[in-house]
């Protein structure tokens, strides 16, 4: 009984020690910044004007505890546009959901530059406003790749800039009474700026 009680304290003790040792090694990143983008809408018979669109975006990095200086994480963000044409206008929103990989350049102790990958899908919403007309909304893979630069004010605070090329394909079909089509809305989004807090 003591012996066992002992090899469980002495487990429990050992694992304590592990977690907060790699806790105190792990480097994790949190920015949010706001996006600007294009969007176009492209189907037969619709002929709306590509225009800017703005967005807000989060992303989570870990820097991998390994002599590479890789992060990976995550993205979600949000990104709205409006389109006009043939009389109607056209609301489009595009929801990335995202895995980032990135590696770092680290030149300066408070600059950190790098070179992100990411892959995922994007949720898509679109709405026609001054005519009622039916979309059936879908979302579209998603694709980016971007060069980044943070720098931090102090150990844990900073500001970031991001720019580079996220594309957003999203799928959508319209109707009117027995007539129906898809329109492909691709988004890109092309310059982020924001904050960032590192741990």
């Amino acid at each position: 009984m003591i012996r066992n009680g002992f090899l469980k304290k002495t487990v429990f003790v050992t694992l304590l020690a592990g977690i907060s040792a790699a806790g105190a090694y792990a480097q994790i990143t949190i920015s949010a910044g706001f996006a600007l983008g294009r969007v176009d809408a492209n189907g037969a018979g619709i002929h709306l004007e590509g225009t800017t669109g703005l967005g807000a975006n989060i992303y989570l990095d870990y820097l991998l505890p390994i002599n590479i200086p890789l992060s990976i994480g995550g993205e979600i963000g949000v990104d709205t546009s409006s389109l006009s044409g043939g009389g109607d206008t056209m609301t489009t929103m595009a929801v990335p959901i995202l895995l980032r990989a990135a590696y770092h350049f680290d030149l300066l102790p408070k600059l950190d530059l790098y070179a992100v990958g990411k892959l995922g899908y994007a949720l898509g919403f679109v709405t026609a406003g001054t005519v009622q007309q039916n979309f059936d909304s879908a979302g579209g893979f998603a694709i980016g790749i971007d060069a980044g630069a943070a720098y931090y004010f102090a150990a844990a605070f900073g500001a970031f800039i991001e720019a580079g090329f996220d594309n957003y394909m999203i799928e959508s079909k319209f109707s009117v009474g027995s007539f129906s089509q898809t329109i492909s809305t691709p988004f890109s989004r092309f310059f982020t700026v924001g904050l960032s807090f590192k741990r």
